[in-house]
């Protein structure tokens, strides 16, 4: 059997995680390992499943994704898609 690509997901809208959500559910090879609305549910969550990838959010309440993706590189290099409504060329740099 071939192993499915965790994925874990954190972004402030609700919404958002639930259509991703879905619409990963059916396609080949993804398995959803946890989603999260806030920053620091995010890191415990992260650390405790330790997924193959991320989506994230940057502008997530309490700890932003930034931070976040720091946090996760200090342990692990897992593979970040990252998520925002940030126009500013600073915010796509730092990313």
């Amino acid at each position: 059997m071939e192993h499915a690509t965790t994925v874990f997901i954190a972004d402030s809208a609700e919404d958002f995680c639930t259509g991703l959500v879905a619409t990963l559910q059916r396609s080949d090879g993804f398995q959803v390992v946890g989603t999260a609305n806030d920053g620091e549910q995010a890191i415990r969550q992260i650390l405790d499943r330790k997924p193959d990838v991320l989506v994230l959010d940057l502008m997530l309440p309490g700890v932003d994704g930034f931070e976040i993706c720091n946090k996760i590189r200090e342990v692990k290099n897992t593979p970040i898609i990252m998520i925002s409504a940030k126009k500013d060329d600073i915010d796509k740099i730092r990313g």
